[in-house]
This record gives structure tokens, sequence and C-alpha cells, in this order.
């Protein structure tokens, strides 16, 4: 509420209550109508038959199915072309090293229409139920902090509909940013809340250098991590190695994240199982946006104990024309790739752009809602998570502490 203390209630909304076992192998989901009371945008109460006062406000959730808020852990919103004129992807012939020649060449000519760009992506993100957002933002010696600047800027002005935190990305190389001292500028900044790094090998030409510098920037300005990791075979999985080491010895189990991870798709099953072990230990958690070639196999991942976060990344830019922004497409694409096709499979999908949360825990016990839980919800006309993952429902109503802040 807006400081008035008044409960407000989200009526007629379908919840999951449970597994029904009773038939062999087919599993259903039980549901049934409830009411939610919020108050200074959490939870209070959860009641089947709430009369609210005729004082209190009320929402009517039309009987749509509740679902925990979307959270995009890694999300570019600067140097695209969504919200601009329609450009599709020039080719390339080297990858990587390519797309950052390229992008050297138009940053500066971007700055002025990347707030216009950034509000279109986050109205498409938040509109289809994103209330959270890991916003990757160039730092670079092109253009040093203006991108930083700008976008914080537009986040700010977002901050009714959704929360954020920026991760610090050196996409031109963590070596060469650093020698123009941009990241430990960067650092400073109150609104960045991670250091991002990039491929140590073949972009920065010294696996260990260019690690020690992300984790000594990190520890002394104590922040947490996320490493794009594209490099593929025993390249990129001895990198995975050596994050997992730095991220030990340098205490920050927990703190760490690895975006992309293809080298996870390049290797045997035991190898897989080996590296997953690991980045359990430590607590580091692999974001994938699930690509149609190269993702990571998620279901082997998270059965190992790895926290998993399908994710947007890049929507329309120089690096991709594709991407709807849609999350619940995401989960559902990664449900697919990977054939998890069964109830229980698919609900349990849907905590991969949650972080971590699902209304049922796979043996059918309740997780979520309950009070004391931030009223962060997407209403979806659907019977089920397991079905939603599944078809995708456009109609959304998404709420942020309690307040309807997009609805379509």
């Amino acid at each position: 509420m807006k400081g008035d203390h008044l409960m407000r209630w989200l009526t007629n909304i379908k919840m999951e209550t449970g597994y029904d076992f009773s038939r062999e192998n087919n599993i259903r989901t039980k549901t049934e109508y409830a009411a939610i009371g919020i108050e200074d945008g959490v939870i209070r109460a959860i009641e089947k038959d709430a009369v609210p006062k005729e004082e209190e406000t009320v929402i009517d959730g039309q009987g749509y199915l509740l679902l925990p808020a979307f959270a995009d852990n890694h999300i570019h919103l600067d140097k695209g072309h969504y919200g601009g004129p329609w450009q599709a992807v020039v080719p390339v012939a080297n990858g990587v090293q390519d797309r950052i020649r390229e992008e050297e060449g138009f940053l500066l000519n971007f700055l002025e229409s990347t707030p216009e760009k950034a509000q279109a992506l986050i109205d498409l993100v938040a509109g289809n139920g994103a209330t959270f957002l890991k916003v990757q933002v160039n730092v670079d010696p092109v253009v040093g902090l203006k991108n930083l600047e700008c976008v914080y800027e537009v986040l700010k002005k977002n901050s009714h509909r959704l929360e954020y935190e920026i991760v610090v990305f050196p996409q031109h190389g963590t070596l060469a940013t650093e020698a123009k001292g941009w990241l430990t500028e960067a650092m400073k900044h109150p609104a960045v809340t991670a250091i991002g790094g990039l491929d140590p090998a073949t972009i920065d030409g010294d696996i260990e250098a260019s690690l020690k510098t992300v984790f000594d920037l990190a520890a002394a300005y104590q922040k947490q991590i996320d490493i794009h990791l594209h490099d593929g075979g025993t390249l990129g999985l001895f990198e995975m190695h050596r994050i997992v080491d730095y991220t030990e010895k340098y205490q920050m189990e927990g703190r760490v994240q690895i975006s992309h991870g293809f080298c996870l798709a390049d290797h045997p099953e035991k190898e897989i199982i080996r590296i997953a072990q690991r980045l359990s230990q430590a607590g580091i958690a692999i974001n994938s946006a699930v690509p149609l070639d190269g993702a990571p196999n998620l279901p082997l991942l998270r059965r190992n104990g790895v926290k998993v976060h399908v994710v947007n990344d890049n929507i329309n830019d120089h690096w991709s024309p594709f991407g709807t922004g849609d999350l619940l497409q995401r989960a559902s694409r990664g449900a697919e790739k990977f054939d998890q096709v069964d109830e229980r499979s698919l609900a349990q999908c849907l905590s991969m752009v949650t972080r971590g949360v699902a209304p049922l825990s796979w043996e059918g016990e309740l997780q979520w809602p309950k009070p004391g839980d931030p009223a962060d919800f997407v209403l979806v006309p659907a019977e089920s998570a397991a079905h939603a993952v599944a078809r995708v429902p456009q109609e959304r109503v998404v709420i942020f502490k309690g307040e309807v802040v997009s609805q379509k």
C-alpha cells in the first residue's frame, strides 16, 4: 500500500495446492481458489473465503493462476536496436572478436538513443512479467562510464515496477578496460552490485591475469561476479575450473555466476557431472539463454545441485536479431529442448525464471506463496504452472509490491 497501511486483497485467484498421485504415470496438479491479503508490498494473509471490508482495496484476479513474478538474471539494456529502427545482424567472420570491433564503431553514436531503447526493452520484459532485472552495462575504453550513467537513470525511473542490480561488463576485455582505470571507477558507483568478465583466454589472452583482476576488484569493493564464458571445448572447461578455483581462494562462494557456459555442452556426461559438483559446492550459478545450439544440459546441472537461471540476455541487437523478452517463453524452450514434458518436470522449469521459486516441490509440498513473501506475482489463464510453461499464455497481469504494474 502507498502509506495508508490498509490491507489490499487480491481475490479470485487460482493457487496450486499439491499433486494428485492417484493415477499411475499421470500426475495432475491440484488447485483451489483463494484470496491474498497484502500490506506494505508483502503477503500478510492467504484465505480461501476472504471477505474484504468496504474500505479495503480489492484486485479481482479473474480466476487466473497465481505464479511468482519472473526475474531476468542477465539482460543487456544498452547497445541494442530494439525500440529504434529495425536492423538485422551484420555478418562477421570471427565471432566475438569481430563483434567487439563492430561495436567499437557505433557505441558513441548510440548514446543519444540509449535511454529510449532501454525504456522500450524494460517495457517489453516487465510487461511479460519480470519484476527483477540484473542488467549488464558496457564499461569500456570507448564510452567509459557513459552507458552506466545512462542506463542507471532509466532504471531509477522504473523503480515503481521492478527491482534491479547492475553488472559492470568489460565487453572489450577486462585487462584493456582496467588498463584505463574504468573498472575501478565503475566499482565506486552506488548502484553497481557486480563486476563482469569475458573469455579470459580468447579475449584477454591471459587467463590468470584476467581472473585475478576481476576477483581482486570484486573483493576490494565487495561486489558479486558474473563472467561471460563463450569459450567452448577443453579450453572453456579449463577456464571454468579456474573460476571455481578463484572463487574458493577468494572465499566468494555464493557470489559468482557464469553466463553462457557453452563448454558445458561439449563434453561427456561424466565430465559435466564433475564440474557441476564443483560449481554446486562453490555456489556458482549458471545463466543461460537456452540457445538452439550449445545450451548446457540444464536438467543435468540442476540434478547435481547447480543453480540455473534462464535469461533473455540480448534482444535484437548487433549480436542477434531474435528475442521476445518473455522469460516464460524461454523457460518453455528450455523444457522442450531437454524433453521436460511431464507435469512435475514442466512445473519445475518455471523456477529457472523465478530465482528458484516454484509453487510446489517435486513431492507436491506447497513452497509458495506464504505470508511474509514479497507480493510480486504474474497472473495467467492457465490450469497449472506446467500448463503455463508448455502453452505460454500471452495474457498477463503483473503485480509488483501489491500494485498492478502491467496488464495485457
